[in-house]
């Protein structure tokens, strides 16, 4: 009663139980005082992300965008790719096809 193993098992629990459970107030936090209320207080889920393509001027969408770089006339420097930072507007927030679990998730899911 009250010994060690019961001790770290409500600290083990109590965040779960305060993630799914009403009442979060610590005056009344024994493990008999919970009353499931039907619904969670957060929603497990993630419907939406912050994009992580941009627009560029043109309207393209893409990661990272590129221009070609000619060679200079004295043969000094080689043609290549030179990477575009400016005129690039993020994409914005993206909704998810199937709601994602979160990552912050305070439960351990296994198959078994």
């Amino acid at each position: 009663m009250g010994g060690k193993a019961s001790t770290y098992a409500w600290k083990a629990v109590s965040p779960v139980a305060n993630y799914w459970y009403g009442d979060s107030s610590t005056s009344s936090a024994t493990p008999g005082s919970m009353v499931a209320k039907g619904r969670y207080k957060v929603s497990p889920f993630v419907l939406k992300r912050t994009g992580s393509m941009y627009f560029d001027e043109d309207g393209h969408l893409a990661h990272e965008f590129y221009i070609e770089v000619p060679p200079s006339k004295n043969k000094k420097l080689k043609a290549g790719m030179k990477r575009i930072e400016n005129n690039l507007t993020p994409q914005g927030e993206i909704e998810h096809d199937i709601p994602r679990l979160h990552v912050d998730l305070p439960m351990i899911m296994c198959q078994i």
